[in-house]
């Protein structure tokens, strides 16, 4: 095959035009950006100019309509234009100035400014009978207009997103607008701090623009000639919509993706994504009901999209990310790069890919973690997931066969936790909205790098169907039994409320340390089954706050474009009766008690947080000691790594309450006042939406701010349940003791969850449990004295074979420093300025006051929030209980900040700004 059976009849849609021998020759007398006539780059134009001028998608067009490819008509208008349009208009001095006083955290007034001048400049005639003369080349029609910057989709800088591309633009006039627009996004925010984060030039950027015939696409797609999920040459990877490419690129309509077999054509895999909208060129439209669940498709479509990205693969000898579109049974061909993913790379190693990542269960599961922490934790999720599928109505056979990756969404790696994250990603398929729902993922568990939903839909499927019917009827169900759930969040909660402190009362009454082991199984088992086969209820929660949260951050793309980056984090604040807060209250409330005794406040300032309890017990100060056993009694389980089975509770340590209550005391704790905060976002919606945009903002906010409070109530009782299952388990590891199967209590917790129950239930030796747990000693001993593993990695094949490499190893810790420099940037949670030094700490009760600055955090930490004036988190996301407690407090705070740990020091002066994510350092005083 080849592509001439498929390009298009020369003539009125020629890619070069009937221009194009007067273009080659303005092309061919150029000797310069500065060159008169300008040039006009179109398909006949030189390669050397083109790859001077054109910027890196305008190469890719060349090279595309060259080679016969059926390419929508053309024109570009080089590098050469925008620096003669700045330099004309005296930009160059204006950007010069403005960018003279550039820091990450003015980047948006600079491009606010820079883009006011390129818009307002005068053009030169000159200069606008080019455009002209480009637009003339393309003929009549709707355009789109693409920026084309010089490093863009370029092997170290991919610039994804950054610039802008209009489609559907029409006349002259709107050409020459658009244009400026493009030339303005060379400076946009985004782009001025990605430049400056990898040390370019931020004043001469290079930008060309693409005019080209937009095709009104009955259906498009992208082609991966490489499946990018596995690095398997043997299958093509192929997606599609409805409608025009722009909402499979944004994300804002879900696809269709089918894998292909390279050799024979068979469709190894085809997932019908839900469709229920396309792209126009300026808005998104219904899809008809009775297109969404078909595939958008035909057989032979697959077939000729998938034999000319194989021809185009041959041509250019390297695997390739094509964009493609058909129009009236024409097949068009609009960009083809090479591959590229983050996760993924193209790669000859065999084996199943996996991918691992520790985003936020690192707040739950820091460090090394024991045996039995793990495993725990792991049968948790795995019978709560469960729960989730049957409420959601998934047939028997369908759960049957998520049990094949229900058991091992967490892994033991190294001695951590860590995500299996496909194994996520599939159960994030299984609430409607699929790819919103996955999206919302990345951003609730701090995701630092987004997967290509498209690339890897054939792993990350969380079940099959005998039908397209089947599975059409099966997500219907399942969609309907959630939105049932998603309407009755409150009413469940409250239900489950009733439910759980009933039975939680109960169990944690029990004196277990007088009660023989068999006795405080027995008791553990009871517990398990009563609370495990309700908590379903939790991951409907996580879904609710995921696709209400999406909903916002759409309305707010979409209805205000250009609104400020805190935002989307601040819209969810301002939820009343958090139960979450309680902690910081009464904490507060004791302190306060305190100050009022100056001789209790000096006891405890001086006294060392081990022995202050006792002390205080003895000092004359009954009432605040009865503050202080209430507390204990309502959040001792809030404590320190909450949910790890192996850390003390406060009851255990209350020394570490005493840590917080002297950092309290020493610097106060910050009112709980939100008015300012709300009559900003107010101001701002009243300015941007109208009046009915407004209602149907405040119904989206009040459903995401329901369901966060419903599921912070729900992560109370959460830890209280992993309280009582800590006291069973340390009893039982007593018991064993004092029976002899293992040499001390603490011993148990180096066991596995199923082999305590072979304790119990004869399915373990007891000759083989205290050479068993010397050996995970040894093991967690030596996992401390490694270096940790990177966030998130990939393997491929058997995991213990992979990590008994130690190439593979070395190559995962051959991370590069981060780059040195005066700011940081994260991502903004809760709005607001911070100035002062800088306290690092590992853990809560090092805080003593200041800008709390850690690699993660755990609800335990939350009684010292309120003693910071500014919060700082490496790891994290904007949903998470820390951004969630900091926002309601007014702590301005910043989250998933790359090299915040390594760069920052204890004593060094932070300037934090809460509202853009940006973090200016100085030196340590």
């Amino acid at each position: 095959m080849n592509f001439d059976t498929i390009a298009p009849a020369r003539g009125e849609i020629d890619p070069a035009g009937s221009r194009a021998p007067q273009q080659a020759h303005a092309a061919s007398s150029s000797t310069g950006p500065a060159a008169s006539p300008r040039v006009i780059l179109t398909s006949a134009s030189p390669a050397e100019t083109i790859e001077r001028l054109a910027g890196n998608k305008g190469r890719s067009l060349h090279r595309l309509a060259n080679l016969g490819v059926p390419v929508p008509p053309w024109a570009i208008l080089g590098t050469d234009c925008f620096a003669e349009f700045r330099r004309d208009g005296g930009l160059d001095q204006t950007i010069g100035a403005l960018l003279g006083d550039f820091t990450p955290a003015n980047a948006a007034a600079i491009a606010s400014a820079i883009r006011e001048a390129v818009l307002t400049c005068d053009m030169s005639a000159a200069l606008r009978a080019d455009i002209a003369r480009a637009h003339d080349t393309i003929g009549d029609g709707p355009l789109a207009v693409r920026s084309s910057g010089v490093e863009e989709d370029s092997a170290s800088f991919s610039f994804a997103g950054q610039f802008d591309t209009f489609l559907d633009v029409r006349g002259l006039d709107s050409t020459l607008e658009h244009v400026r627009r493009c030339w303005a996004s060379a400076y946009s925010e985004r782009s001025l701090r990605y430049r400056h984060q990898h040390g370019l030039d931020i004043v001469g950027a290079g930008m060309a623009v693409i005019l080209q015939r937009l095709v009104q696409a009955d259906k498009s797609g992208v082609v991966f000639t490489i499946n990018p999920a596995n690095g398997k040459r043997d299958e093509l990877v192929l997606s599609a919509v409805y409608g025009l490419g722009e909402g499979l690129v944004s994300g804002a309509v879900d696809a269709d993706t089918i894998t292909v077999d390279r050799r024979t054509g068979q469709h190894k895999q085809v997932v019908i994504g839900e469709k229920r909208e396309r792209h126009d060129g300026h808005h998104l439209r219904e899809v008809p009901a009775a297109l969404r669940d078909t595939a958008a498709l035909s057989n032979d479509e697959i077939t000729r999209v998938v034999a000319t990205a194989c021809t185009l693969e041959s041509t250019l000898g390297e695997p390739l990310d094509i964009e493609w579109c058909i129009a009236e049974n024409q097949l068009w061909i609009l960009q083809a790069r090479p591959v590229t993913t983050p996760v993924a790379p193209v790669t000859t190693q065999a084996g199943e890919f996996q991918l691992w990542d520790n985003s936020n269960i690192v707040e739950n599961y820091p460090g090394v973690t024991t045996q039995l922490t793990f495993t725990f934790a792991q049968h948790v999720y795995t019978q709560v997931f469960r729960e989730f599928s049957r409420l959601l109505a998934i047939p028997h056979q369908q759960r049957r066969e998520m049990d094949g990756f229900l058991g091992s969404t967490l892994a033991f790696l190294n001695g951590r936790v860590y995500y299996n994250l496909l194994h996520w990603y599939k159960l994030s398929g299984l609430a409607p909205f699929q790819d919103l729902g996955r999206k919302m993922m990345e951003v609730q568990m701090g995701v630092g790098e987004p997967l290509d939903l498209a690339s890897f839909a054939a792993l990350i499927t969380p079940y099959t169907a005998g039908s397209r019917a089947g599975l059409a009827c099966m997500r219907a169900l399942s969609g309907a039994k959630f939105a049932w759930h998603f309407a009755r969040l409150e009413r469940n909660v409250e239900r489950f409320r009733a439910f759980f402190y009933p039975v939680y009362d109960e169990f944690n009454a029990l004196d277990y340390r007088s009660l023989p082991a068999d006795a405080v199984y027995a008791h553990y088992r009871r517990f398990e089954q009563a609370l495990l086969a309700r908590w379903g209820m939790m991951i409907v929660l996580e879904s609710a706050i995921g696709l209400s949260y999406g909903v916002v951050r759409r309305l707010i793309k979409r209805w205000m474009p250009g609104a400020p980056d805190w935002l989307e984090v601040a819209v969810i604040g301002g939820i009343d009766d958090i139960e979450s807060i309680e902690p910081v209250r009464r904490l507060a409330a004791i302190a306060e008690a305190v100050r009022a005794k100056p001789q209790v406040e000096a006891l405890i300032r001086n006294t060392p947080s081990a022995e202050a309890y006792p002390a205080l017990r003895g000092c004359g100060a009954p009432e605040i000691v009865a503050d202080i056993e209430r507390y204990l009694a309502d959040f001792a389980y809030r404590s320190k790594n909450e949910l790890k089975l192996e850390e003390p509770d406060l009851r255990e340590d209350p020394g570490v309450l005493f840590d917080m209550l002297k950092a309290s005391l020493a610097h106060g704790a910050a009112s709980i006042d939100r008015t300012a905060s709300e009559a900003r976002i107010e101001a701002l919606l009243r300015e941007r939406l109208n009046p009915l945009q407004r209602w149907i903002f405040a119904r989206a906010r009040s459903r995401v701010r329901a369901a966060i409070r419903a599921r912070e109530t729900v992560r109370f009782c959460r830890s209280r349940a992993f309280g009582v299952a800590r006291r069973m388990f340390r009893a039982i590891g007593d018991g064993l003791a004092g029976d002899g199967v293992l040499a001390t209590g603490r011993d148990i917790f180096h066991l596995r969850l199923e082999e305590i129950r072979g304790c119990f239930e004869g399915t373990v030796s007891h000759r083989e449990l205290r050479p068993l747990v010397e050996q995970r000693k040894r093991d967690d001993a030596a996992y401390r004295d490694m270096d940790d593993l990177p966030p998130r990695f990939v393997t491929h094949g058997p995991v213990a074979a992979w990590f008994s490499k130690p190439a593979n190893l070395a190559g995962l810790r051959a991370v590069p420093p981060h780059a040195a420099g005066a700011t940081l940037r994260g991502t903004p949670c809760s709005p607001g300025f911070a100035e002062g030094p800088a306290k690092v700490v590992r853990e809560a009760n090092e805080f003593d006051g200041g800008i709390l600055v850690t690699y993660r955090t755990d609800p335990g930490w939350v009684p010292v929030f309120a003693s910071a004036t500014g919060l700082l988190i490496e790891r994290g996301s904007p949903l998470t209980h820390a951004a969630i407690v900091a926002r309601e407090i007014g702590i301005p705070t910043v989250v998933q900040i790359p090299g915040l740990t390594t760069r920052v020091q204890s004593g060094m002066q932070l300037r934090v700004d809460g509202h853009s994510g940006v973090i200016e350092l100085a030196e340590p005083t």
